[in-house]
């Protein structure tokens, strides 16, 4: 064969495969549709749903324990916590406080797939971006994207260290549904070369 019949050969092969490979890509682009279409949620979509309750009368609520979630939450994990001081985690977060001394503290009901967008970057000691929250929205299957829920955000950001703490909860059954907590010390680490 001559490098001209190869040559015509090689590209025929090529576009026979990306071809191949683009009716794939539909394909899947379709079978996701119509799975997201078929996905029974856990906590599932209600935007449309009118909840007068503003976020302000939930953290009211969400300190003093108003809700029996919240009562049973406490009763259940207290020991917990206090037996563990700070090392995994406090009572503060998980039954979320504003930080006393934050630079923000942050309040809001918003839709669940728009928690992603308040992600805050700072830069530890080695100039290396951390975000948070790092909740990622698309790989929970359990919640709805469009579920109401509310945000809480609290962090102190200064030039030796990060503290923050967040929280989300279910603006329906008042429950915790992701949150946490995190520490990034800003100071240089040093390394000892050989």
């Amino acid at each position: 064969m001559t490098p001209k019949v190869l040559s015509i050969i090689f590209v025929l092969s090529v576009l026979m495969i990306a071809g191949q490979q683009a009716q794939a890509e539909s394909n899947l682009t379709s079978a996701k549709d119509s799975i997201k279409e078929e996905m029974d949620y856990l906590f599932p979509d209600n935007k449309e749903k009118v909840f007068t309750e503003t976020v302000d009368q939930f953290y009211e609520a969400l300190r003093k324990r108003s809700y029996p979630v919240h009562q049973e939450f406490y009763r259940k994990h207290y020991e917990f916590y206090k037996k563990h001081k700070n090392k995994l985690g406090n009572m503060d977060t998980a039954l979320f406080k504003d930080m006393p001394d934050a630079s923000v503290n942050f309040r809001k009901k918003i839709l669940f797939h728009e928690v992603e967008k308040f992600n805050y970057i700072t830069w530890d000691g080695n100039g290396i971006p951390n975000t948070h929250p790092n909740i990622k929205v698309k790989y929970n299957q359990a919640i709805s994207p469009d579920r109401q829920v509310y945000f809480f955000y609290s962090f102190k950001d200064t030039d030796r260290e990060f503290r923050g703490r967040c929280a989300v909860y279910d603006v329906e059954t008042k429950q915790l549904i992701a949150g946490g907590e995190t520490y990034i010390n800003k100071f240089p680490q040093i390394r000892s070369e050989n």
